[in-house]
């Protein structure tokens, strides 16, 4: 058996099944995603704030009224 054959028989042996290879990525990308909305949502939020600066804002019996909430 030749040298290269077994150091790759090694290295298979050493990773993870390709199966939760894969799991594992599906999960750091929904890790990402949710992060990369929650600092869009951030952005918008502050800009949204700068825009609005000074302007006085909407009560919550206002609002509850206006979108027909009966709580």
């Amino acid at each position: 058996m030749s040298i290269g054959i077994v150091k790759s028989k090694n290295q298979a042996a050493s990773r993870p099944p390709l199966n939760r290879q894969v799991a594992q990525a599906k999960a750091i990308l929904r890790q990402l995603r949710d992060t990369l909305e929650d600092l869009e949502d951030r952005r918008d939020l502050a800009r949204a704030r700068k825009k609005n600066a000074g302007k006085p804002g909407t009560d919550w019996a206002a609002a509850k009224k206006e979108l027909g909430f009966n709580f």
